[in-house]
């Protein structure tokens, strides 16, 4: 290719005789380096070149490596150094990029969805083209976004240089990933030490500084969204490489800079002066009618001054307890004319101070010491025995900052503002400072030490350790933020709450969980990093009001009102109880919580103080509510088998096109005998120290490498997903928490609960898990852990995580009832009786499969019981039968002798007519006329016989006159 364009630049000067003009006609540029280490310089034609021009032969350079001193560039036309011209800079063996109002030449952008074999909280078809890498003006910034974005620099070093960058990284939904290649496309070893950015503090900037070895280089910045929406941008503010092989040309100042000749770098404008991009010098703007901020390429007009302008403070109070009301102008002012400053007002009292506080040694405001209190903010006033002070912060009057709060302002580029105010107090409020360039960051933090209780979860709900409350507004013409963060050494820096745009005068309030140290922080910013306009808001008086701020439960701070607690009889002032352990109101005594309740305040009243436990735990001490995963019941269920160790489930896969990609592991200890961990191997927090989670529940973030020489998976933004375990039952919900109909379709029988209430931008309400157990036989062991089908990642939302641990151990406990039993035959004297176990629950008895004992002769009783019934039956029945036989037996006695008595003569004549119907002495009266017997059996057989009788005698019946013969 090099020998095709030589040869095709002689020909076109052989076949020119005019001389071409460099710039319209042509320009310079070098071949790369061949085998020699040198190179050409030849004239390439513009696209207007005239085609009668004559182009030189091209001249040989002969070193490539060699480059110019700082404030020089090699020109190609005389092929050496040349001092750079006004209004550009040159860093000699150095480049810059600090200005992006585009895109620098070399950098190359890309950014990708992820693609995974489910469709989750990511979904499909998500626009990525919002997201990504993009110039604003003074900053490169990724967005952050569901997405993975990467931009890519490809610099060729001369010699052994550096890399240094400044960034801001706040945003821990987003990794943030930096990576050097060699030719080879291999990642440089020795960067990889920094391929990880710390997470910066917000509005904090961070220089990083990597060293790059001669020869091609390919730098790349990547950042992996992990959440739907954008968040804060991860900010790039300029990128300085040395090293690197000689310029050929001078870079431009950027807008508010300026340089002279030869110059290494641009110098800013003053305040009051402007200059455009690649000016030599400043131009002051009219002080009386204009100004212009640091780095501004105009002067803006002033406007009239208003009321809005100044601000009014108070002077301090003197020794009379007086004060009078003075007026500042906002800094910097940027308004003429108009209305004047009013006139420093009469003395007046001083305002009092807050409560919990009174007027100190110097006229200001102090917190009252301990064991005292000020319920006026006047003099503070020792605790009445029995009494101890409700500690806490009332900020309400605003004569003074207190001491436990502070003020800052940094602008976008991360420098310090100056002069100009933060945050002032303005008698019945404090308010965010004017005229900040756009972006400026305006910060004011309140540091708490700790709190007075431990928090935790009984009875279903949550403990606070103390609450946050606070009333503001924002009075906002264009675009505004205002943002509530809460930090901790433990948790980091997380943001609660923001706001966008006016907003009218309204209390946000915020209960604390976890007993820590805490800095509550309220920043206020004038226009949205993502939408960045140098010359918006300049001109508004866009303000933040904070009127009242209340922190309750503190271990220190001031006391408006002291508490009545226990004390002993020979003891003065307030003895707290121990821990577990309530004040009897009726006996002043501290009487420990019944079992299965716990209290967390240390003044705690009464009985009702005591609340019970969630379903499923208990408590022994009144402190704390645990599980030793053994649950009485109908059914009842054993799971210490899995109560002594951690068990790790990792989530699905997710990856772009190019390779980036990661995963999540969770690492999840059932009832919390052994905590779970999850770590990073990587510098995350804070440089040179990894950071680690602790709970019954967490989650780590792996991210492969996407070369192959590296076999090691980075983990990093490790959570907890758990702190609590809150119930363990066998409902399908538990307060906000509810198991999936996926996981209902499975028989899951056990439910367990776990709550992380710490709140975040993405989860306003905090995390939660639900581990549900499912009774499976065939799962030997510990079983497994299965994540929903819809949402292998363990959550579809990012706050509400779902488990189903599938395991024989979760089998209900088998019963002695529920064992069947079969008894063998007897043989030898001996039985042998089978236990067969069920296959519905688990046989945790200690019952022998067989087990042989003596023959028993005797009869079952139930037997015993049919066999005497049936016996009593047929003993009355044959009683029956035998009383109506004899009774047939004495009618056909008596019949047969009738019979005999009438054939006492031979000619067979007719018996003579009975004397008398009556009996004889001494006779029984054995036949009896009653109404017809019903026709049952015993009758059918009497009649039956009767019937046979008077076939044998066949004796014709005649009806006989019977009478008693009176004589006998």
């Amino acid at each position: 290719m090099r020998l095709l364009l030589l040869l095709l630049v002689g020909l076109l000067a052989d076949s020119t005789s005019a001389e071409c003009a460099l710039g319209s006609d042509y320009k310079f540029e070098l071949t790369p380096c061949d085998p020699e280490g040198g190179r050409w310089r030849v004239q390439v034609p513009t696209s207007s070149a005239s085609h009668s021009c004559t182009l030189e032969q091209p001249r040989r350079v002969d070193s490539c490596e060699s480059s110019c001193e700082a404030g020089q560039f090699f020109d190609l036309s005389t092929l050496s150094c040349g001092a750079c011209p006004p209004g550009s800079y040159s860093m000699g063996g150095a480049v810059l990029f600090d200005n992006w109002d585009t895109l620098p030449q070399g950098f190359h952008t890309q950014v990708e969805s992820f693609q995974s074999s489910f469709i989750g909280r990511f979904g499909t078809g998500v626009n990525c083209t919002a997201f990504g890498w993009q110039a604003k003006g003074d900053f490169l910034a990724s967005v952050g976004g569901p997405c993975a974005a990467t931009v890519t620099l490809s610099v060729r070093l001369a010699r052994v240089g550096n890399l240094s960058y400044v960034y801001q990284y706040s945003n821990r939904d987003v990794i943030f990933d930096f990576e050097a290649q060699n030719e080879q496309c291999q990642s440089v070893a020795d960067a990889k030490e920094f391929r990880w950015p710390s997470v910066t503090a917000e509005g904090e900037w961070r220089r990083q500084v990597v060293q790059l070895k001669p020869g091609n280089n390919l730098l790349q910045w990547k950042t992996i969204g992990m959440e739907t929406y954008p968040g804060k941008p991860i900010l790039i503010k300029s990128i300085e490489i040395s090293g690197t092989t000689r310029a050929t040309s001078c870079s431009p100042c950027r807008n508010g800079t300026f340089s002279a000749e030869g110059s290494r770098q641009c110098q800013e404008c003053p305040e009051n002066h402007f200059s455009s991009r690649g000016a030599s010098s400043c131009q002051p703007c009219n002080p009386e009618t204009e100004f212009a901020p640091k780095g501004f390429s105009r002067c803006i007009k002033r406007h009239a001054c208003t009321s809005k302008d100044f601000y009014e403070t108070r002077s301090p109070c003197d020794a009379n307890n007086q004060t009078r009301a003075e007026y500042r102008w906002l800094e910097p002012k940027i308004c003429m004319a108009g209305v004047s400053l009013p006139p420093v007002g009469p003395s007046r009292p001083c305002l009092p101070c807050n409560p919990g506080m009174s007027p100190g040694p110097d006229a200001s405001c102090q917190f009252c010491p301990a064991e005292h209190f000020s319920d006026d903010g006047g003099p503070c006033k020792p605790c009445p025995p029995n009494t101890t002070p409700n500690y806490g912060y009332v900020f309400q009057r605003w004569a003074q900052l207190p001491a436990s709060m502070s003020s800052s302002c940094r602008q976008q580029d991360g420098s310090e503002c100056g002069g100009m105010t933060g945050w002032h107090v303005a008698g019945t409020h404090v308010q965010s400072g004017q005229h900040h360039a756009d972006g400026a960051y305006l910060l004011l933090s309140l540091n708490v030490p700790g709190f007075r209780s431990k928090g935790g979860v009984v009875g279903g709900r949550r403990l606070e350790v103390g609450r946050v409350s606070f009333t503001f507004e924002l009075d906002c013409k264009a675009k505004c933020e205002f943002v509530f963060m809460q930090a901790s050494d433990r948790r980091g820096v997380n943001l609660v709450q923001s706001w966008s745009g006016a907003t009218f005068k309204r209390e946000f309030s915020h209960s604390v969980y976890a007993n820590d140290s805490y800095t509550f922080s309220w920043a206020f910013q004038k226009a949205s990093l993502t939408d960045y306009d140098v010359f918006s808001n300049l001109l508004d008086t866009d303000v933040a009001r904070i009127f009242s701020i209340n922190v309750t439960n503190t271990i220190d701070g001031g006391a408006s009102v002291c508490l009545a607690c226990h004390q002993e009889t020979d003891e003065v002032g307030c003895i707290p109880c121990p821990p577990g352990h309530f004040v009897d109101s009726n006996t002043t005594q501290c009487t420990q919580c019944p079992p299965g309740t716990t209290v967390s305040n240390p003044l705690a009243y009464g009985i009702e103080s005591c609340q019970p436990c969630g379903p499923g735990l208990s408590s022994t001490d009144g402190v704390t509510c645990t599980s030793d995963c053994v649950f009485a019941g109908e059914p009842s269920f054993d799971l210490s088998a899995l109560a002594h160790e951690t068990f790790l489930v990792r989530g699905s896969r997710l990856f772009t096109a190019s390779g980036a990609q990661y995963f999540h592991v969770f690492n999840i200890s059932l009832c919390g005998n052994t905590q779970a961990q999850c770590s990073n191997n990587i510098s995350y927090q804070v440089d040179g120290t990894s950071s680690q989670v602790n709970s019954f529940v967490c989650r780590t973030t792996m991210v492969p490498s996407a070369w192959s020489d590296e076999e090691v998976v980075l983990s990093t933004q490790s959570v907890t997903l758990g702190d609590e375990l809150v119930a363990v039952t066998n409902n399908t919900a538990f307060m906000s928490m509810e198991v999936i109909e996926e996981f209902l379709s499975q028989n899951a029988t056990l439910h367990f609960y776990y709550s992380t209430p710490l709140a975040t931008r993405s989860c306003p309400q905090g995390r939660t898990t639900v581990i549900s157990l499912s009774c499976d036989a065939s799962k030997h062991g510990n079983g497994s852990i299965v994540l929903p089908s819809k949402c292998p990642d363990g959550t579809c939302d990012g706050c509400s995580f779902n488990f189903l641990w599938q395991t024989a151990v979760a089998c209900p406990v088998c019963r002695e009832q529920d064992f069947r039993l079969v008894r063998g035959e007897c043989t030898g004297g001996s039985q042998l009786l089978h236990y067969l176990a069920p296959t519905n629950c688990r046989v945790l008895t200690n019952l022998p499969a067989t087990k042989a004992v003596k023959c028993q002769n005797h009869i079952p009783v139930e037997l015993q019981a049919i066999i005497g019934g049936t016996v009593m039956v047929a003993a009355t029945l044959c009683g029956l039968l035998l009383h109506f036989w004899r009774k047939t037996q004495r009618l056909e006695y008596k019949y047969m002798k009738l019979v005999q008595g009438s054939g006492s003569g031979s000619d067979g004549a007719e018996l003579p007519p009975a004397e008398s119907c009556g009996l004889d002495d001494g006779e029984e009266e054995d036949v009896h006329f009653a109404q017809p017997a019903k026709q049952n059996i015993l009758n059918r057989i009497k009649a039956m016989t009767s019937k046979v009788r008077r076939k044998v005698t066949a004796v014709p019946l005649r009806r006989y006159n019977l009478q008693r013969d009176d004589t006998g």
